[in-house]
């Protein structure tokens, strides 16, 4: 007579073990358990039983089972998941089988309950599972986590009598539970192997209801075989669903082009969805095309792989060719770029459908517009995802952990006190904003008192130099510290990183101050597309204030009155409120 091993794998199996270990004490030799540190009773229950319990890692049922192989003592083993067990007639066609050893593998069938029903019709039944075979003829393969045995060419296999009794679903919550976690495995397992499609969706969930119902006479086991045949059908098609969904994804390639050839704020604005393409596929490498001056920002997001200067590449298109791409997404609408993104043969070139050019040079058009659009444009930059089906739904305030910026540390002690409120005020934006004017900036300087603010003016050294010919009383105030012209962008990015606030209108830098996680004051109009609905700075710290009212006056003109409505003494109360705290708090630490 064969001596047997009984092998099983658990994880949190607390309610099944014992009955499937008592099965196996009628027909093995040894049983071991082979478990993924379960969190339950399951390690308690088995070292009762007196079984060798072994603890390993869960890789994936496949090379969960064939580790427990290792484990077994003996060449001949029966192999049983935690929640099957022995019936009485297969018990004793294994004992007939354990003295005679007629074949080499032997095949049983399985019958698996719903609720409280054994489910004797349908796709479920006779389930035939290879589970007795001797280990030098055969090893688990398969897919996971539906794995079999693969046996060696030419192996004799008998069937034996009697069934794996299989306690499979309780009800048809567990039921959707176990469909879920086994889909999900499945698409990521076939994941640009095997394709998939609707029309393929629609005829494997189709064909699954019809063989388990009608053809396998499901319904002979009444409301439990409907539920049996609309659980295979929901298998199917989240299987199929899912690995749809996985193969546009991973469409997107590995080498990833984002093209932003705008201005400061726009690229701060487009660092999130770099973040949350490197969290959702952290192998990926991003390259990102700029205008030269965005550079310094750029290279200091820890999500961009490599800068591509925009002007470089009109030049020397073979800079963009020599990538190889799988992937570039036109963020900004760029018809020279596009044209040598088609030039270059990237394979899936992505912008939106409301440009002419895009037509003649993208292959993947999304039809959105941003005029129009009531979301932020950091929320926008993700629509060009869909081609992907890579979904989105954050919150703004979840895109602020995404940035990645880190800032060159400098040394501006020279400037910056730590027993005051160190504020940066931006009064200009090179005409891209709605400018407050410089005589409220003037009047908020002077509302600070000197003894618990240092103020900066930062800015272009013209539009320094506009400022001392507009206002040069705002530069005579003692606590404020002109330094326009005086810092490159990396150093400004640094200077406002250790600094305690910012305040200015929509422009680059506010959008930094906010990036960086600081305290940061925008000054908007209401007028649509420039209101802080589409505008605002996304920071832990960024806030903004705008007058509440519905305006356009101003659309053909670069004053705005209601930007202007804006009071120093409203802006004067935002900080105030926040540097009191936050003295307060550098007193206590000090």
């Amino acid at each position: 007579m064969v001596k047997l091993s009984g092998v099983i794998i658990t994880y949190n199996e607390e309610k099944n073990i014992a009955r499937c270990i008592d099965s196996l004490r009628a027909v093995v030799d040894e049983i071991v358990v082979v478990d993924s540190f379960s969190r339950d009773r399951t390690r308690e229950i088995c070292l009762s039983k007196g079984v060798r319990f072994v603890e390993h890692t869960f890789r994936s049922h496949i090379d969960q089972k064939n580790y427990a192989l290792t484990q077994a003592t003996y060449p001949y083993v029966l192999s049983l998941d935690a929640d099957e067990y022995l019936s009485e007639e297969l018990v004793q066609s294994i004992l007939a089988a354990k003295r005679e050893w007629p074949a080499e593998a032997y095949r049983m069938n399985r019958l698996s309950s719903y609720g409280s029903r054994w489910i004797k019709h349908g796709s479920w039944y006779p389930d035939r599972k290879i589970r007795l075979w001797n280990r030098a003829v055969g090893i688990w393969g398969g897919e996971n986590p539906h794995d079999k045995v693969i046996l060696k060419r030419g192996t004799k296999v008998r069937q034996l009598e009697g069934d794996i009794l299989h306690r499979a679903y309780k009800d048809s919550r567990e039921t959707l539970d176990k469909i879920q976690r086994y889909s999900d495995i499945f698409a990521s397992e076939n994941v640009g192997k095997r394709s998939s499609s609707i029309l393929k969706i629609f005829i494997h969930t189709t064909f699954a209801f019809s063989k388990s119902y009608f053809i396998k006479r499901g319904f002979l086991d009444g409301y439990e075989g409907l539920m049996v045949a609309k659980a295979e059908a929901n298998h199917a098609f989240y299987k199929y669903a899912k690995l749809f969904e996985a193969n546009k994804r991973s469409s997107i390639g590995k080498r990833i082009v984002i093209s932003r050839t705008d201005n400061l704020g726009d690229v701060i604005l487009t660092l999130p969805l770099l973040g949350y393409l490197k969290a959702i596929m952290p192998e990926i490498r991003i390259y990102f095309i700029g205008k030269p001056y965005t550079h310094a920002v750029i290279e200091r997001c820890i999500h961009v792989d490599k800068f591509l200067d925009r002007q470089e590449i009109l030049v020397n298109p073979e800079k963009l060719r020599s990538i190889q791409a799988d992937s570039i997404l036109f963020i900004y609408p760029d018809r020279q770029l596009a044209k040598l993104a088609k030039e270059a043969g990237i394979p899936k070139r992505v912008a939106t459908a409301h440009r002419w050019f895009n037509w003649l040079y993208c292959n993947y058009r999304v039809d959105f517009s941003r005029l129009r659009s009531k979301s932020h444009e950091s929320q926008l930059n993700f629509k060009l995802l869909a081609p992907f089906k890579i979904y989105w739904d954050f919150d703004l305030k979840e895109l602020a952990s995404l940035y990645g910026l880190v800032p060159t540390l400098r040394n501006h002690s020279a400037y910056l006190s730590p027993a005051h409120f160190n504020l940066i005020i931006h009064p200009k934006s090179k005409g891209s904003a709605r400018e407050w004017h410089l005589d409220h900036y003037y009047e908020l300087a002077a509302s600070l008192p000197a003894d618990r603010y240092r103020i900066f003016v930062t800015g272009l050294k013209e539009e320094g130099e506009a400022i001392r010919r507009e206002m040069p009383r705002l530069f005579a105030l003692d606590h404020v510290t002109d330094m326009t012209g005086k810092l490159t962008l990396d150093e400004l990015m640094s200077f406002i990183s250790q600094a305690d606030g910012l305040v200015a209108c929509s422009t680059g830098v506010l959008h930094l101050a906010a990036a960086l996680g600081k305290f940061a004051i925008g000054l908007y109009s209401p007028m649509r597309p420039i209101h802080p609905g589409r505008w605002m700075p996304i920071g832990n710290q960024a806030n903004y204030l705008v007058i509440n009212k519905t305006c356009s006056d101003c659309r053909r003109s670069k004053e705005c009155r209601c930007v202007n409505e804006i009071t120093p003494a409203q802006v004067q109360q935002r900080i105030q409120l926040f540097a009191e705290s936050a003295l307060r708090k550098r007193y206590a630490e000090s």
